[in-house]
């Protein structure tokens, strides 16, 4: 039996689990205030407060002090291939010290190491696993109209992989020979294309669908007279944190928005219908990468448990390949499925420094 704790650090809270196998034992999240972090000028100056925690909730469970690995999630590292990723010194310096953006995630390696060393068997190991900057996108993929802009992939790796392989076990397939749509839907969204295991094709959130805060893909002719009248900082908030449901409702909550919808609201009706439709489109464009052979289109993230939003996409979407909802989001277990195919040696753990 593989014994497994992960750590999954966000912006206001830490996320954590003990696993036998692949079987979750028992999870816990450590909330903070945004009091209790606003003195800290960079991420790893939280370090010692959220170690200290995360010990406490450990010992409070009775976590065994043998453990086989802790696996992190992975930070803004850049560029890296997917799968898991030993932590060491390289690594934990790259996350402290030259991460591609200031994030909660890049604390995840350094986490994991400092639980490994106190609660690990001897030489066992911590990994981080499908970090947000996964990119293994295609070529002709990355080339947009503009020479020197290219697209790039990073967003939902972690979630969007872990929902690939589940969608690909449920059609009876492996990861490896299926190929996956898969789009997450929350404050922003991301989507991805899956073929033979890897990800070949990745949309962003600001390309395509809006989702609760995100505009999504804009008409540039449209934008040009806004530009003209409001800074880049206003139109980063206006575009990134106002737009979407928030822009036309004046909250992100889709529970509210359902509500306006089930008391016959028509403005509710169309707005939802136009995010259903942008997700199709997303998946059809994916659809065109994949050369139109999918197996499976899903839907994952928190949204996905809105009925009406997951029947508007399947009636649009169904002539693709069968769409699956897999709502919420699988990130905890994604961390222990890797570290297990590890320690059970059915994938190949790499170092970050081998790769760049």
């Amino acid at each position: 039996m593989q014994k497994i704790v992960v750590i999954n650090p966000g912006a206001t809270s830490t996320k954590l689990a003990y696993f036998e196998d692949e079987s979750l034992i028992w999870k816990d999240e450590i909330v903070y205030t945004s009091e209790q972090l606003g003195n800290f000028d960079k991420i790893f100056d939280q370090l010692a407060l959220r170690t200290l925690d995360v010990e406490t909730c450990l010992l409070k469970h009775d976590i065994p002090a043998d453990l086989d690995t802790v696996v992190g999630r992975g930070g803004l590292i850049g560029p890296v291939k997917s799968g898991a990723i030993v932590v060491d010194d390289f690594l934990i310096d790259r996350l402290k010290n030259k991460p591609v953006l200031e994030h909660a995630s890049n604390l995840g390696c350094k986490l994991a190491d400092d639980i490994v060393k106190k609660f690990g068997k001897v030489n066992a190991k911590a990994y981080i696993y499908d970090p947000v900057t996964v990119d293994s996108m295609c070529d002709i993929a990355r080339i947009t109209g503009l020479a020197e802009v290219q697209r790039t992939s990073v967003g939902h790796h972690l979630n969007m992989r872990a929902v690939a392989m589940k969608a690909a076990k449920d059609i009876n397939q492996t990861y490896q020979s299926a190929n996956i749509i898969v789009v997450h839907m929350g404050g922003g969204c991301s989507a991805s294309a899956h073929k033979h295991g890897e990800v070949i094709d990745f949309v962003s959130d600001d390309e395509i669908m809006f989702s609760a805060e995100r505009s999504g893909g804009l008409p540039i002719k449209e934008m040009i007279p806004i530009l003209k009248r409001i800074s880049v900082e206003e139109f980063t908030m206006k575009v990134r944190k106002n737009a979407g449901l928030q822009s036309h409702f004046g909250t992100k909550d889709l529970r509210i928005i359902e509500g306006y919808l089930e008391k016959g609201d028509e403005h509710a009706k169309l707005v939802l219908e136009a995010m259903a439709l942008g997700i199709s489109k997303c998946m059809a464009s994916l659809a065109a990468t994949l050369e139109g052979k999918v197996d499976a289109v899903c839907l994952t993230g928190g949204m996905a448990y809105s009925d009406f939003l997951c029947a508007e996409v399947a009636k649009r979407t169904t002539f693709i390949a069968p769409f699956i909802a897999y709502p919420g989001e699988f990130e905890l277990q994604a961390l222990a499925s890797g570290g297990y195919r590890v320690l059970t040696q059915q994938e190949e753990p790499y170092y970050l420094e081998d790769i760049m």
